[in-house]
């Protein structure tokens, strides 16, 4: 009978859009109660959403790792089942993933975001029965702590790493954190909400995706579905706004969208990346109002579309698996995808970045002679230093040989969901390979002035 009593105070609790300690009244921001005039501070984003996790049975918060300023990187989880449990959400459920706060200036997602989930958990907004809503309240805290009148100016003690291009190297505990977080959740659909600060032309929200080359079925779906009907449901919304063109939401080339960035990074693993941004010429009242209605409007588009996005994404993960060429993000080049790749075990770096990204890989068991495709490149060991890496990339001389593998070096099969993945950061012309970054260097061989790329490739 206790049991049972549980179990109904469980389900009553998750049910529940009334809040159970705190009145509902409680549960305004700090930018609701300026009249739009300032945004919220980091610890009254985390307090609000402490309070909102311990009232409603809808929410939870969660901490996802460490980032450069010592505090977790937290996420807030909205499901209308009160199930947070990963592995159970991804199951049946179609999941979006909201990052804000990644730069100093990317404030009004933070205030959107807090009102979109209490709202959602008082059910103030159709409640989507199919869709989990996830939001990182903050990416870089550090960021928003160096406009803090107290450290603005000032000599301080910690370094504000950039994160817009850091989703590859990742060399910020923050950007590590987003990569292990991202993997468990395995969004269908990632927002990364920005502030734009070049000239305005009167728009109020900008949107942009990844490279189309490399989307899939799912381009046709942004551009025919979501777009146009995102856009329809701002226009309702602001259509007493005489400074907006019939258009509301304009396409624009926020940042080059190559895998370093947020964008970029997700999109390699047939996740719907978007970057929604609102202009810094507008109000900031304004900016966070029409933002929390984007974000709105995403989440219940999507929540309708639930079978659709779902069958396309897994009939374009299918597909990709097949496809024998592969349009690198930058530069675009057209390569021909190998069957897989060889890994020397001394690249405990690379290794690690693979093990964050799920890729899987089989150790050799013994040393043998093996086949493969190599870059090499002829210069003196005085000059490797000094050529740059647009020169290197002229350079790569293409080879079939023989090369001796040690036991214990990885292969590492490009038929897995990390193909994208794999291509964009062990081939050596892509901008964002782990060549360009130093984390694979030259290596020299019996032939003087003649040095291999360390990463070997098994053609099909």
């Amino acid at each position: 009978m206790r049991t049972l009593s549980i179990f109904v105070l469980i389900t009553l609790f998750s049910a529940c859009n009334t809040p159970i300690f705190t009145p509902a009244e409680d549960f305004v921001t700090p930018f609701e109660l300026s009249d739009g005039s300032h945004g919220s501070s980091y610890q009254e984003t985390i307090d609000f959403y402490k309070k909102l996790a311990t009232n409603y049975g809808s929410i939870s918060l969660k901490t996802m790792g460490k980032t450069d300023s010592g505090i977790p990187l937290y996420l807030v989880v909205y499901n209308n089942d009160g199930i947070f449990d990963f592995n159970r959400i991804k199951k049946d459920k179609l999941i979006i993933l909201i990052a804000n706060g990644s730069s100093p200036n990317d404030r009004e997602g933070i205030d959107a975001s807090m009102q979109l989930m209490r709202n959602l958990a008082q059910k103030q907004i159709t409640v989507p029965e199919n869709t989990v809503v996830a939001v990182i309240p903050m990416m870089n805290y550090l960021g928003q702590m160096e406009q803090d009148s107290f450290f603005k100016n000032e000599i301080n003690t910690f370094v504000n790493r950039d994160l817009s291009k850091d989703f590859i190297e990742n060399k910020s505990l923050n950007t590590q954190s987003f990569v292990a977080l991202f993997q468990q959740l395995s969004p269908h659909i990632f927002v990364d909400t920005r502030t734009l600060r070049s000239k305005s032309n009167g728009d109020v929200l900008y949107y942009q995706s990844a490279m189309e080359e490399n989307m899939g079925k799912m381009k046709y779906y942004l551009k025919d579905n979501l777009i146009p009907q995102l856009n329809d449901s701002l226009g309702g919304t602001y259509r007493d706004v005489d400074s907006l063109v019939q258009k509301k939401l304009q396409p624009k080339s926020i940042a080059p969208l190559i895998p370093d960035t947020s964008v970029g990074y997700t999109s390699l693993w047939n996740t719907l990346g978007l970057y929604i941004a609102t202009h810094k010429g507008i109000t900031y009242k304004k900016r966070v109002e029409t933002l929390h209605n984007a974000l709105k409007s995403i989440i219940l588009i999507a929540n309708s579309h639930r079978e659709l996005i779902k069958n396309l994404q897994d009939l374009d993960a299918q597909e990709g698996l097949q496809q024998q060429t592969y349009i690198l993000s930058a530069p675009k080049d057209t390569i021909r995808i190998p069957q897989a790749y060889i890994v020397p075990q001394l690249f405990t770096d690379v290794i690690d970045h693979f093990k964050d990204n799920a890729i899987e890989m089989t150790p050799i068991e013994k040393d043998s002679l093996m086949q493969v495709h190599s870059y090499m490149l002829k210069t003196t060991r005085d000059s490797l230093p000094l050529i740059d890496y647009k020169t290197v990339r002229t350079q790569l001389i293409q080879k079939n040989q023989k090369v001796a593998i040690r036991k214990g070096d990885l292969l590492v099969s490009t038929q897995q969901k990390g193909r994208k993945y794999l291509l964009e950061t062990l081939e050596p012309h892509a901008n964002n390979s782990f060549m360009h970054t130093g984390k694979l260097p030259f290596l020299p061989t019996p032939k003087d002035s003649l040095w291999v790329y360390p990463i070997f490739s098994i053609e099909k």
